[in-house]
């Protein structure tokens, strides 16, 4: 869906741009309303999706053309008469299409690697909490504010508490494979991976917590819309010093385990054993928590510690986040060979461990 906005922001803004060339001798010009209409889907964009290179740019444009199309909107307002559009108009106009049209172009030349869940025949939800870990977390409403987000994994039917027909996915299903994205990706960019998990027949469970009292940057960037952009910044341009604070990282996870165990156990019986799978930010957590509940962990896989698994740390950016890729050396991958070694290296642990 983040795809699809930026391409509608981008497409927005040529139209708008574009009509200047056509507006002539005309009484009213309707399509100036798409400047401000342009701006508010940047600013949505932003806040469902967070801060990126794509919403900023998309976001920037549009108040550009916002504010030079200021009088036009005026005077569309007042039904005044357009005779024609000056031509320092239409410079900027020529440049703000080419900067769109660029700007599309790179759109979809980064677009993420998408894949249809009905095809995949899987089951994929999620489930919104507000709350915080000083006062517990309960579902939300509709109107609420979501501090977190709960997502479930696994073969299709599993909503409705039905097993797979095969006996491997049976066996399986005793074991709850629990993934706690490393913040730098977040569960967004780890889909590709759990859903390869959920074609093997497993239940997969993440979650993503954005509640006032989880301070991970002590600053504003802690936002939902700047975290993961700026942990991102951080750890590319000093990756030691961000590595380095692995101890921190281990407090705030520990944090989540005790929310989130609980909260799987009551939803699928205290019966199950948890795998608790983590990329460098949870490793030390994972440990410690493992150790001191045998009973409930089965294991723990630490997938920074694939060697194949090149972006440890970010997910699976090869398919989600092909600019980060790029920018990591990588390259953007359709045949999902990163998502599909990390599961095959999951599913052998857990058939280790039935």
């Amino acid at each position: 869906m983040k795809f699809y906005g930026e391409l509608l922001v981008f497409v927005l803004l040529f139209i708008t741009n574009l009509r200047v060339f056509f507006v002539h001798h005309v009484r009213r010009d309707p399509l100036v309303v798409l400047a401000p209409f342009t701006f508010i889907v940047a600013i949505f964009q932003i806040l469902a999706w967070g801060i990126d290179a794509f919403t900023v740019l998309g976001l920037l444009i549009a108040l550009f053309v916002l504010l030079s199309n200021f009088h036009a909107i005026f005077r569309y307002m007042e039904r005044l008469y357009v005779d024609h559009y000056s031509a320092l108009m239409k410079v900027w106009a020529v440049f703000t299409i080419l900067i769109s049209a660029v700007a599309l172009a790179a759109t979809i030349y980064f677009a993420p690697v998408e894949s249809s869940k009905r095809n995949l025949k899987i089951s994929k939800t999620q489930t919104y909490y507000k709350g915080s870990f000083r006062s517990g977390f309960e579902k939300a409403g509709p109107f609420d504010s979501k501090t977190m987000t709960f997502w479930e994994f696994g073969p299709e039917g599993i909503e409705n508490k039905e097993n797979p027909e095969s006996k491997n996915t049976k066996e399986l299903q005793n074991i709850i494979v629990l993934l706690s994205p490393d913040k730098r990706g977040d569960t967004e960019n780890y889909i590709p991976y759990l859903e390869q998990l959920a074609l093997s027949g497993v239940l997969v469970t993440s979650a993503d917590f954005f509640a006032d009292d989880a301070r991970w940057l002590h600053s504003f960037a802690d936002k939902k819309i700047l975290r993961r952009l700026v942990m991102v910044i951080q750890s590319m341009i000093n990756r030691q010093t961000f590595e380095a604070q692995r101890e921190y990282y281990s407090y705030n996870v520990s944090q989540e385990y005790e929310v989130l165990i609980p909260l799987l156990q009551e939803r699928y019986g205290a019966d199950k054993k948890i795998l608790l799978v983590t990329d460098f930010m949870a490793d030390i957590a994972a440990d410690d928590f493992a150790k001191k509940n045998p009973e409930q962990i089965a294991g723990v896989l630490k997938l920074s510690n694939i060697e194949e698994y090149k972006s440890a740390g970010y997910g699976c950016i090869e398919q989600t986040d092909p600019l980060l890729a790029m920018a990591q050396g990588l390259k953007r991958d359709k045949t999902l060979k990163t998502p599909k070694l990390l599961a095959e290296k999951t599913m052998e642990v857990l058939n280790d461990l039935k």
